[in-house]
């Protein structure tokens, strides 16, 4: 069985929970176009409306609905912090790159969301494993998982980028590949953006 995990598209710079912007629009549609034909059998998404916006339109293309589940969103999200002012939230932000076990207010440490996102990916029935399956969260997600779970040589590092370490680029919309068997996994591909190269020009 794959699993595809695919980041949301471009949101609106807004704070709280903003929707795609049309960039994130297009990029979203693009990347159904790329996942049409891959035999997937199932679709999840975090609760967050730029996730939901993905979902939705990769699973017109598919031609599948969508579940959600709230372990899938953010390590932490701008806005949910009353009054937080967005240089707070980067700098809250950094702390949990540099250290993985701190737990920004509101949030969840890096090792925590990477973990969550395991504990969905380890529920997921393997009984038909001709189809593959479809995640879509978010970039900080999707690295705390793989940080959590492959060697960081297989990774593609930014390091000391705006003082972070650590820290795994996961380009919007852009779709990583695993394989899974009894609950082991293997990486295939990590943030491919081939199938965006129309919009990257």
């Amino acid at each position: 069985m794959k699993i595809y995990l695919v980041r949301h598209g471009q949101k609106e710079n807004l704070i709280g929970d903003p929707s795609l912007s049309e960039i994130g629009i297009k990029q979203a549609e693009m990347t159904g176009e790329f996942l049409k034909n891959k035999n997937i059998s199932q679709i999840f998404a975090s609760p967050l409306k730029r996730t939901q916006m993905t979902a939705g339109i990769i699973s017109k293309k598919i031609n599948l609905d969508f579940k959600t589940d709230s372990r899938l969103k953010e390590r932490m999200n701008w806005g949910d912090k009353p009054d937080q002012k967005f240089e707070d939230f980067i700098i809250e932000w950094e702390k949990s790159d540099k250290d993985r076990n701190y737990k920004p207010t509101p949030g969840d440490s890096s090792i925590e969301t990477g973990n969550r996102i395991k504990a969905v990916l380890d529920e997921i029935e393997e009984a038909e494993l001709e189809n593959n399956i479809l995640v879509v969260t978010h970039g900080g997600a999707i690295g705390d998982f793989l940080l959590n779970n492959f060697s960081e040589a297989r990774l593609p590092i930014v390091e000391n980028y705006s003082n972070r370490v650590n820290y795994v680029e996961i380009l919007e919309c852009s779709v990583t590949v695993l394989n899974k068997n009894n609950n082991l996994y293997k990486l295939e591909k990590v943030g491919n953006i081939s199938h965006l190269e129309e919009i990257l020009i």
